[in-house]
């Protein structure tokens, strides 16, 4: 059993090239500290989800992490939906996370499940694995699931349950409200179970935050708030999208875009940015600017330090997106492990002088 309270952070990821590059940078120490979400989706030349479960379980080497499956369509579709299948109590999507023993196997869904098939699946997941997590994204419809599954289980307390409220910067009071009442549902009929909020607040674009010359900015975090908003680390664990924005456009490889480098802090994010220029010498300039803003730069072992600071001498790693998105998600992720963890000494701490 692993002891799901021990850890301060954790990162809800998809298995998409960059989000994996920058999970897999980390130090073995850093992974070992979190409990990454991962969601399978489809790698690339793929025709089903076992190379991105492969992949995961390769970055993760060993460590712990919670494997969930995409409810996006455009993502195999067939394959999705007949994994995703409530037959026999979810059996396709159980016999799926068979081969990943190392994966907390996270419970699907489905419009056309009956509560049998529902309750199945819990049972014969825990009884497989162990463990199990839910992801609650529909604050309405599934607590009620989940407080049924947890009830129908042997040992309710070695399940996690994700609170995941999406993107929360258009409407952060409303979803304040509405992850409080999801939380005090939960905790009524299980006081003690362990319950983590997760969202994101990075945005498709970062133009509305830039300065006049579109060149710098800052975006604040706001999960830290939410986080804050309900009780901090003392009633719930502290997750989040990695610095990913909640849709992602895969398919837009003709999208227009600007060289950016993106620096993660513990409360927001800083950009530097060339418009109207996505060549090597545009993220060369984009870098010096960064590491400019920052003499502390590369003095922490972090990989995507070292990938700004090298291209800031003249040699961008890469000249595309996605190898800047590794690095924005590598900062980000180990940024946010090292604030939690503090953050959970403090509680321990007060607790001790008690």
């Amino acid at each position: 059993m692993i002891a799901l309270d021990r850890y301060p952070y954790f990162p809800m990821l998809r298995t998409r090239q960059a989000e994996l590059k920058g999970l897999e940078h980390l130090r073995p120490e850093q992974k070992q500290a979190m409990l990454p979400m991962l969601t399978l989706g489809r790698w690339p030349k793929a025709t089903d989800f076992s190379k991105g479960a492969e992949k995961a379980a390769q970055v993760m080497a060993g460590a712990p992490y919670c494997l969930d499956l995409t409810q996006d369509l455009t993502h195999l579709p067939d394959v999705q939906q007949r994994l995703r299948s409530p037959q026999h109590g979810f059996k396709a999507w159980r016999d799926f996370v068979k081969d990943w023993p190392q994966a907390l196997p996270v419970l699907q869904t489905h419009p056309e499940a009956s509560l049998r098939d529902w309750l199945q699946q819990a049972r014969g997941l825990e009884q497989q694995a162990g463990q199990v997590a839910f992801r609650i994204t529909d604050f309405e419809h599934h607590p009620p699931l989940v407080i049924q599954a947890l009830s129908a289980m042997d040992d309710p307390a070695g399940a996690i349950v994700f609170i995941d409220a999406q993107f929360i910067r258009a409407a952060l009071p409303t979803y304040v409200q509405a992850t409080l009442l999801t939380i005090n549902h939960l905790r009524a009929a299980f006081p003690n179970l362990l319950i983590v909020v997760s969202s994101t607040s990075f945005p498709a674009s970062v133009l509305p935050f830039a300065d006049p010359t579109q060149s710098a900015g800052t975006i604040d975090i706001l999960e830290r708030e939410l986080h804050a908003r309900i009780g901090g680390h003392a009633v719930v664990g502290y997750g989040d999208h990695g610095s990913i924005h909640s849709v992602v456009y895969d398919e837009s490889s003709a999208m227009r875009w600007a060289a950016r480098v993106d620096y993660p802090g513990e409360l927001s994010w800083e950009f530097a940015r060339s418009p109207k220029d996505h060549s090597r010498q545009g993220y060369i300039t984009a870098a010096q600017a960064i590491a400019a803003s920052d003499p502390s730069l590369g003095t922490r072992g972090l990989w995507g330090e070292d990938m700004i600071l090298q291209a800031a001498q003249g040699h961008p790693h890469g000249v595309a997106p996605v190898s800047w998105i590794a690095v924005r998600v590598n900062l980000h992720l180990a940024r946010q492990l090292s604030l939690s963890q503090r953050l959970l000494q403090a509680i321990d701490q007060t607790d001790d002088d008690e």
